[in-house]
């Protein structure tokens, strides 16, 4: 065999072997890449491929600045991405039009629903899914603020909290029961907002409370700086 035709042959075994090398085929779902979301089908087929990152193209008049992010929940079954396209004139110091899409997609691959206005807080991705992937928080942009819309994978909004001046991150526990949005009043200190997303019940706490670093709130609505216990639904409710 001639080395063409030997290089020929282990092209197409590498394009046969799935990613990481191994023998098995890929689960179905989806799975996050470095530069793109992957669906693969029943069969272990790649069926969809949905690049990520970011692309820039300038005129003498403007720049149009394209970015996509993307996520999938914890098993692969939904996956979401953030279209921001942003217009800025030529030395990119006003932004002459934004506009931002969220879309969700199914376990099927299929687009479920989609949000305008959706925005990815500095320290956290637009959406934060539950264990099961069926609940997320999801944070969207207004012009009255920030805000932590509680959707479920239907594309049902359960409830809103907000707004927030400037919000830094989103949290939801394991079980979608609770969650957390920290933010931040340019004017005052930051300040961490525990939500009961089934009760609908917001708790404010400074986040100076949080000196052992970051927190998270659990399946039981409880939230721990370091060992500490420093906040409880429980004992919010049993004060109230």
């Amino acid at each position: 065999m001639n080395t063409a035709a030997w290089a020929g042959v282990l092209l197409s075994l590498a394009a046969a072997q799935p990613p990481g090398g191994g023998s098995e085929a890929p689960r179905p779902g989806w799975q996050r890449m470095a530069k793109s979301l992957l669906y693969y089908d029943a069969d272990g087929s790649l069926s969809d491929e949905i690049g990520l990152g970011r692309w820039e193209e300038a005129s003498p008049a403007r720049v149009k600045v394209k970015a996509i992010e993307g996520g999938t929940s914890s098993d692969g079954r939904f996956a979401w991405t953030l279209d921001k396209r942003t217009t800025w004139n030529s030395l990119k110091t006003k932004a002459l039009e934004s506009q931002r899409l969220l879309r969700f997609f199914s376990p099927d691959g299929k687009e479920l629903w989609s949000e305008d206005g959706a925005d990815a807080p500095p320290g956290s991705a637009p959406l934060v899914f539950s264990r099961d992937g069926k609940t997320c928080l999801l944070a969207l942009r207004r012009a009255s603020g920030w805000y932590a819309l509680v959707k479920t994978y239907l594309g049902n909004t359960l409830w809103e909290a907000g707004p927030f001046p400037k919000l830094d991150s989103l949290q939801i526990s394991p079980n979608g029961r609770y969650g957390m949005a920290r933010w931040t009043d340019p004017d005052k200190t930051a300040s961490h907002s525990f939500l009961d997303l089934q009760a609908k019940v917001r708790q404010d706490v400074a986040s100076d409370r949080f000196l052992l670093g970051k927190t998270a709130v659990d399946d039981e609505g409880r939230a721990f700086s370091g060992s500490k216990l420093v906040f409880s639904f429980s004992a919010a409710g049993a004060s109230r």
